[in-house]
């Protein structure tokens, strides 16, 4: 199975879409409108897929679980599993304790202007800290209580008030151990019959919903690799016929508005919102990927240097928007009085604070490996004397 630099490509833009979102609800609070005002905000156009945050994290996880276990699909080697299972924490612990530390040092020095801007702008996003678990202030900032929420208590229990985009990162971390375990399970059963893999990812699927609608997303993904088993030779209209309907579910955002008016349906089945959204934008992020995957010859701009360089980025990016959008872009908002230079200015702000932590996350990751690689190397001498 080949090296797929097109799903670098995916990650990059997701984490563009998740800053879009953001700085919509941010600076233009009204185009990304809530409850009735769904009908006059840009929730009625496909053209929300630019700016869906929600649906760009569901593709996120989608394409977390694929990855995490396709060395063990190619090898079925438990080993690999179990590895993945240890370093899982740490792997994401190293950029998000950067984060969460950066977060603290700037409400120390009084740098947040979002609830200032949040009173222009009218957003209740901003004014929360973008819809952060609690709101801190110079005094109440802590390095000790950020360095606990970087390490672990973000992963563990979602605490996320220096970062309220790590709000993600208790889904993360729970849905890889989910994947972890169900794993050997599911392609067991895939050896055997398609259908017992799929009926195996049905009941994956449901267990998550018992704790948390996002989790959905990580046993469902499994379903890529039955498919990819199939080796189904699509055509290229196909598949791009396959990629314009998941773009335009993806646009979904729960609202059944403008195009999306025949969704109705589904809000007679389920009442929440955000439940909603995970039926259309799961289905929608596994046939995307699917999509980029069954491309034989893909084009040279997908695995091009740029691509890998914004699937690098993009995890960086996520990790420092919301800080960014809280401090100089709210500054911004409050200096010119603009939306439009408050969003300018988080974009290239967020870009070039993604770049240092990128820098470091390609450092974190290849010493993580080493290290890993050195423990297993010295495990079967240390344990030669003892089975001697």
């Amino acid at each position: 199975m080949r090296k797929d630099t097109s799903l670098e490509f995916l990650r990059g833009v997701a984490a563009l879409v998740v800053l879009n979102g953001h700085n919509l609800a941010a600076f233009a609070p009204s185009a990304n409108g809530t409850g009735d005002a769904a009908a006059q905000s840009l929730k009625t156009s496909p053209a929300f897929v630019a700016f869906n945050g929600a649906s760009a994290v569901y593709l996120f996880f989608v394409l977390s679980s694929y990855v995490l276990v396709k060395r063990y699909f190619q090898t079925r080697k438990a080993e690999y599993l179990r590895l993945a299972a240890i370093k899982r924490l740490p792997r994401l612990a190293g950029p998000v304790l950067v984060t969460a530390l950066s977060s603290c040092l700037v409400f120390k020095l009084d740098l947040y202007f979002f609830e200032d801007a949040a009173a222009v702008t009218q957003s209740k996003w901003l004014s929360s800290f973008g819809n952060a678990s609690k709101t801190l202030s110079p005094e109440t900032a802590s390095f000790a209580d950020a360095f606990l929420q970087g390490a672990w208590r973000t992963f563990i229990f979602g605490d996320q008030y220096y970062d309220s985009s790590l709000w993600t990162m208790v889904v993360e971390f729970w849905g890889s151990m989910l994947i972890f375990a169900l794993a050997p399970i599911i392609f067991f059963l895939q050896a055997r019959s398609a259908l017992l893999s799929w009926f195996g990812v049905a009941i994956g699927v449901f267990l998550a919903l018992q704790v948390n609608f996002y989790l959905c997303a990580f046993p469902a993904s499994l379903v890529l690799y039955s498919l990819l088993a199939m080796e189904f030779r699509s055509k290229p209209w196909v598949r791009g016929a396959l990629v314009t309907v998941s773009l335009m579910l993806l646009g979904y955002a729960g609202s059944a508005v403008g195009i999306y008016r025949p969704f109705a349906v589904l809000e007679i089945a389920v009442s929440d919102v955000g439940l909603r959204q995970a039926c259309v934008s799961i289905p929608a992020s596994i046939m995307l990927v699917y999509a980029m995957l069954s491309v034989e010859n893909p084009p040279s701009w997908l695995s091009s240097k740029a691509a890998r360089f914004l699937g690098e980025m993009s995890f960086p990016l996520y990790l420092v928007h919301v800080p960014v959008i809280c401090s100089l872009g709210s500054w911004m908002v409050l200096a010119s009085g603009s939306a439009a230079l408050a969003t300018a200015a988080t974009i290239l702000g967020s870009i070039v604070a993604a770049l240092p932590l990128m820098a470091f996350n390609n450092w974190w990751v290849q010493a993580l490996n080493a290290l890993f690689n050195k423990f297993r190397r010295s495990a079967p001498a240390t344990a030669a004397p003892e089975t001697a």
